[in-house]
């Protein structure tokens, strides 16, 4: 073409169809609107259509209305028009196909069969051609299965059937020919239409097919392949994805985001921006080795975690992580490696948690399971220590009564005495059982005391006689300098002999042979009264001082080897003082210069307050019982029934609780005391079934197990009494006399 010559516009038959009217129309609009052609006169050159022999003339909008015309042309001249000719590009260098060799035909048709049978066979794809005009001159059984229509239905017809309503307005079915020419090939994916009218979403070849002889255009090869499930999927897929994007972006919990292989982050969600402080636009791009300490980086943390989800598929740790302000956090991490379906490593997603406060609520229940089993453990022991303690000191204590009672048989007073003396100090051994239980009464509130008026100087002479043997086994002085005119004070007579039980003794404890002890007491003040018990003993050193009250302590670890102990006598006797509004305190000059403890307690006011100590000489009652009398311990069984006979009861024994049932079977009896622990049956089981037999029987419960849950069971069993052992007989009667 020359200068002068106007550009051609090509056209063929299956643009009449498309455009709804004559051929060229789409091509003649853009060049005649174009900005590079709108002013160039433009020449249609077209032919007559077989579907469309005298065409309507066309009036195109635009400056060059008048130089449109029609000349008919051959149908291969216009498609190399077209071909010639871009519309896109205004004018395009005309192209010249090089000529081919001519094939070897000598095979040519057995081949060209093979080929035909192998494409109609194949029904996954849909595969037919089309003529140079782009009507259907083949159909396989894919297209038909795909498409819907019988080849005698589709054979003929223009393929821009196959094409939705809109894409044939647009034009689209003309522009993939004109590019399939051009190109050689066009591809597209979109929606096509079933001979029912369905839409399906096809993935689209087109090819161009020449003769390789002459060159020239003999038609189209089209391949059509069914996407729709396919589809389908990926827009579930995508649905599915932002909707999980936006679950994991709601998540304020945990922070959850994307690494790319190398660790750097790909995505931020806002539970990570709530964690670690950074926003979006802030972390993007970084590695995440920013969130670990300085300690952890040094050690290349970060990195070997990736490596272990690179190889295990993920990893899991607890650690110390790093927020945008410094702050740190305990986080709890998993990390997933992310790979494709060829086993590609694309990255790994990281789910953080922030488990500071989880942490801290655990170690706190932790500690708080680990203070009940330790106090459970102790109970336990206490109960069971107690039990072994009290069982054996019961004959000893019950034997001594007994032969006090009796004492006009006994000619020698000097075994008297010494009677006394085994009573008063099994008596006070089974006091010190008890402060062992005290300990736990004392470690939740429940130490419950009973004040009167006591002189407390006499107090402190009964210690020290009690204390006396073992004052004169170690050679040591002990002397008394008690110069308070006002001593009576307002506390527990028990508690407080305790107290100076536990001072004294101490005092013994760490003193060498040959020391002395002094046990002093004043008023500083009309209201006061203070005692000190001083020694020349071990002394205690400055640091130990302030600890010394503690529960367990016990000055230095040799101390605790070479004088043994619990180390709960101080502990106990400073809880005792202050709850009876007093105050104790300890001064020492260092190791090896003694020690001096000061307790100091309120005066009584009035000195008429005070009980009269009661006797312990058995007081007849008069009234007697039929007495069903148990108990395991043999010892235990005969005094206190010699004891419970001399008071005018009848007494029968049983060393088991089936032994007790056989007299209960037999006899009617008005009261049962009772052991708890049996071995055959506790004795709690034994009341209630008494109780069942003899509803009208009393009870009575003997027991070391001392513990208030141990009372309430007695209770809830059925007993009446609870008498903790060693039995103490003027208490028993005292509850018989009661029944």
């Amino acid at each position: 073409m020359s200068a002068a010559t106007p550009p051609f516009v090509g056209h063929n038959d299956f643009f009449d169809t498309a455009a709804g009217g004559p051929g060229g129309t789409m091509e003649f609009r853009l060049l005649a609107h174009h900005d590079h052609s709108a002013s160039i006169p433009l020449r249609h050159l077209g032919g007559e259509s077989h579907r469309n022999p005298s065409p309507p003339r066309f009036a195109p909008a635009g400056a060059a209305e008048r130089d449109y015309c029609r000349v008919p042309r051959p149908t291969a001249d216009r498609l190399h028009i077209a071909k010639l000719l871009d519309p896109t590009k205004v004018m395009v260098p005309h192209l010249h196909m090089p000529p081919r060799a001519k094939p070897d035909r000598a095979n040519w048709h057995e081949t060209e069969e093979r080929f035909r049978l192998l494409v109609e066979s194949v029904k996954d794809y849909g595969i037919f051609t089309l003529d140079a005009d782009g009507c259907v001159t083949s159909w396989n059984e894919g297209a038909r299965r795909i498409k819907g229509y019988e080849a005698a239905e589709i054979l003929g017809s223009h393929f821009s059937r196959f094409y939705p309503p809109e894409d044939v307005l647009a034009g689209k079915p003309e522009r993939e020919l004109v590019i399939a020419i051009a190109e050689g090939r066009v591809e597209d994916e979109g929606w096509r239409l079933r001979k029912d009218g369905t839409r399906f979403w096809a993935d689209v070849v087109i090819t161009s097919l020449w003769d390789s002889a002459t060159g020239e255009l003999k038609g189209f090869g089209k391949v059509t392949r069914d996407l729709t499930e396919r589809r389908q999927a990926e827009i579930a897929l995508r649905q599915s994805e932002e909707q999980f994007r936006l679950l994991v972006d709601c998540v304020a919990e945990y922070a959850i985001f994307m690494l790319d292989p190398t660790g750097h982050v790909v995505t931020w969600n806002s539970g990570a921006e709530k964690a670690k402080g950074y926003l979006a636009k802030e972390i993007i791009g970084k590695h995440f080795g920013c969130f670990y300490t300085k300690e952890d980086r040094d050690t290349d943390l970060p990195n070997r975690l990736l490596e272990e989800a690179r190889s295990h598929g993920h990893v899991r740790a607890q650690g110390t992580r790093v927020r945008k302000d410094g702050t740190t956090f305990q986080a709890d991490v998993l990390i997933t490696a992310i790979r494709d379906s060829t086993g590609q490593l694309q990255g790994f997603s990281k789910v953080t948690r922030d488990i500071t406060e989880q942490l801290r609520i655990r170690e706190m229940e932790t500690a708080k399971l680990t203070a009940e089993k330790a106090n459970e453990a102790k109970d336990n022991f206490l109960a069971v220590l107690s039990h072994e303690l009290r069982t054996p000191l019961t004959p000893v204590i019950a034997g001594a009564s007994y032969l006090i009672e009796n004492r006009s048989a006994i000619s020698d007073e000097e075994m008297l005495e010494h009677l006394h003396t085994i009573r008063r100090n099994a008596q006070l051994e089974a006091q010190l059982i008890d402060d062992l239980l005290d300990l736990t009464r004392i470690s939740r509130g429940k130490m419950i005391l009973h004040p009167e008026a006591v002189d407390i100087h006499a107090a402190l002479r009964d210690v020290g006689a009690i204390l006396q043997e073992e004052i004169q086994r170690k050679q040591l002085a002990l002397s008394y300098d008690l110069q308070a005119t006002g001593y009576w004070s307002w506390v527990d007579p028990t508690r407080i002999r305790q107290v100076f039980w536990n001072l004294i003794n101490n005092a013994i404890k760490f003193t060498p042979e040959g020391g002395r002890i002094k046990v002093r007491s004043a008023n500083p003040s009309p209201t006061c009264l203070r005692v000190d018990v001083s020694d020349s003993g071990l002394g205690i050193a400055p640091e130990q001082q302030q600890r010394i009250f503690g529960a367990f302590e016990q000055g230095e670890v040799d101390t605790t080897r070479k004088f043994g102990g619990l180390g709960l006598g101080l502990a106990i006797t400073r809880h005792l003082v202050e709850q009876q509004n007093g105050s104790i305190s300890v001064t020492s000059e260092g190791k090896g210069k003694g020690a001096c403890f000061t307790v100091t307690l309120a005066l009584l006011e009035k000195r008429a307050e005070a009980h009269p100590v009661p006797s312990s000489s058995p007081t007849p009652s008069g009234k007697t019982h039929r007495i069903l009398l148990v108990d395991d311990n043999a010892d235990t069984l005969r005094i206190l029934s010699a004891l419970l006979s001399k008071r005018g009861h009848e007494v029968k024994t049983a060393l088991t609780a089936g032994a007790a049932l056989e007299w209960l079977a037999r006899e009617q009896f008005d009261v049962l005391v009772s052991d708890i622990g049996l071995p055959d049956r506790n004795g709690w089981e034994l009341m209630r079934e008494a109780r069942a037999r003899r509803s009208q029987i009393r009870g009575i419960a003997l027991t070391g197990y001392a513990l208030e849950a141990d009372i309430r069971r007695c209770t809830e069993a059925g007993f009446e009494f609870h008498l903790a052992k060693p039995v103490d007989i003027d208490a028993l009667q005292a509850m018989l006399h009661q029944i």
